[in-house]
């Protein structure tokens, strides 16, 4: 796949356990947008969802949700309450299926889970979907059926996880990433501890 360059944005991803963000710092940071955790499986309301979505539109950056799925409920379930949460927030970026755990699946199940999902989001938002995972769980875990949908790649670099790839390395399914994350030590201003960047 393709190396990061210097004309790669500057997003990162946040959850509940950023705590409250000073989204202008943010943005005085650089960060041009962010993927705000928003559900996970059929249950799972980020508490800092909504908060984060107001501060982030008001700090001027482009906004998206994901949501973390589990391989082994159903799909158009999970799918059906993301949406329900997602209300009438409006996106920029789109919708993002965080998919890392196989949840005792076969690679053929897996792959089920991640086409009905992107399908089925795809069909009630006339938004094309992103896929989220990580690298090393791709060829485990994943066919080609997935490849229709563009793919946002981790992978950090072990000892050297501040400064990241420049490079995610290749894959049988897809030959270029449409994002990279190639940190989980990234620092940004207006969030404590570690903040994941991409591009």
């Amino acid at each position: 796949m393709q190396n990061r360059n210097n004309q790669n944005i500057k997003v990162i991803d946040v959850s509940h356990h950023n705590g409250t963000i000073d989204w202008a710092k943010v943005a005085s940071d650089g960060v041009k947008g962010a993927y705000i955790k928003l559900t996970e499986g059929t249950t799972f309301l980020d508490k800092k969802s909504y908060d984060n979505y107001i501060g982030a539109k008001n700090a001027g950056l482009r906004v998206g949700f994901y949501h973390f799925a589990h391989a082994d409920n159903d799909p158009i379930a999970e799918v059906n309450f993301f949406l329900n949460k997602l209300g009438s927030m409006k996106v920029d970026l789109p919708h993002c299926l965080d998919l890392e755990e196989n949840k005792g699946k076969t690679k053929a199940q897996v792959t089920a889970f991640a086409v009905r999902w992107m399908e089925y989001i795809e069909k009630k938002t006339s938004i094309t979907p992103i896929l989220y995972t990580g690298y090393s769980f791709i060829k485990s875990n994943f066919t080609s059926a997935v490849a229709k949908y563009p793919l946002w790649v981790a992978r950090y670099s072990g000892s050297n996880r501040s400064k990241g790839f420049a490079n995610p390395g290749n894959t049988a399914i897809w030959n270029r990433w449409a994002m990279f994350q190639y940190t989980d030590q990234g620092k940004v201003k207006g969030i404590n501890g570690n903040g994941s960047r991409f591009l």
